[in-house]
């Protein structure tokens, strides 16, 4: 739970965050719309370039001001940490699964448009299968990692 001081912050954030980005879609849009006039690539390749950018300087923007207010922290007792860790380990191993199996079958997807490949074909591959074995072990031993970090004793 938040006591007030953090959910005071959090919210004080948020609401910044949510001009910046308005401002941000009201610009990019007048803008994009301004390029589409003489050439849609163009147009195109600046949305999608922006909103890239904008994305990840939201995400780094938002994980230093948890870093730096000290939000993201989960402070436990002694006799609770055990009960949290293995909580976090079945949440990375859910975490894990789930992400293998959106990739697994985005990948077939991805297949399907760019390669002109049969869905199931792709989606029944052993290397499609494997990779996305390999890619969900290492999201979910990432976010465990990660959940770790947060907690404090």
């Amino acid at each position: 739970m938040l006591d007030e001081y953090k959910k005071e912050q959090l919210d004080k954030f948020g609401n910044i965050a949510f001009i910046i980005t308005w401002w941000y879609l009201l610009i990019s849009g007048f803008v994009a719309t301004l390029l589409y006039v003489n050439n849609s690539k163009i147009a195109a390749a600046f949305l999608i370039a922006g909103n890239l950018s904008i994305s990840f300087l939201a995400l780094f923007s938002i994980i230093y001001f948890l870093r730096k207010k000290k939000l993201d922290t989960v402070e436990v007792d002694k006799s609770e940490y055990p009960e949290k860790k293995k909580k976090y380990l079945r949440k990375g191993i859910g975490l894990g699964i789930y992400f293998g199996v959106t990739m697994h079958i985005l990948n077939a997807l991805i297949d399907k448009v760019t390669q002109n490949e049969n869905f199931w074909t792709s989606i029944s591959s052993i290397n499609n299968i494997c990779t996305a074995i390999f890619e969900g072990i290492g999201f979910g031993i990432c976010m465990y990692i990660m959940y770790l970090i947060r907690l404090k004793k």
